[in-house]
């Protein structure tokens, strides 16, 4: 009788706990997002870095199709969310021609069935109005840049 008291409360002691643990990672995943309710919550799986990929994909593919301008440079590059469920980047270029000037420019990669970009004036309200994810590496200039000069240095 007592052996099975004992091995009783064992069991229920190891059920409270469990939930005790379920609670604590509940609640540190739910103050992650913070308190903005209209922000989803945004679990960085594998999912989400396929479509990191994909728009950084796109957005070098995007650039080395409709040249002029050739960009030279990026920076700032960004993860983002915009209303309505769609996932982009948002970043800015260095043109060649006008590197001189120092003139960055802005762009924004959009996924929407395939993607779409925007450069210049029309990125900025794509950008000012969504909401950085944090993703493995914050500034993605770097990977976009080689993406890039990958297409560039390819033969044709």
């Amino acid at each position: 009788m007592k052996t099975t008291f004992s091995i009783f409360s064992v069991a229920v002691f190891t059920v409270l706990l469990g939930s005790c643990n379920n609670n604590k990672e509940n609640n540190a995943s739910t103050a992650a997002v913070g308190s903005n309710r209209t922000q989803p919550s945004h679990v960085l799986t594998d999912s989400l870095a396929l479509t990191v990929f994909a728009l950084l994909d796109a957005s070098a593919k995007d650039f080395h199709a409709h040249q002029p301008p050739i960009p030279v440079r990026f920076r700032n590059v960004q993860f983002k969310y915009f209303r309505a469920n769609n996932y982009l980047i948002c970043g800015e270029f260095l043109a060649q021609a006008k590197q001189d000037k120092q003139e960055w420019t802005p762009f924004a990669t959009i996924k929407t069935s395939g993607y779409e970009q925007w450069i210049g004036s029309n990125a900025l309200p794509y950008c000012k109005d969504s909401k950085v994810i944090p993703y493995k590496a914050t500034d993605l200039s770097s990977t976009l840049k080689s993406r890039f000069d990958s297409l560039q240095n390819s033969p044709k």
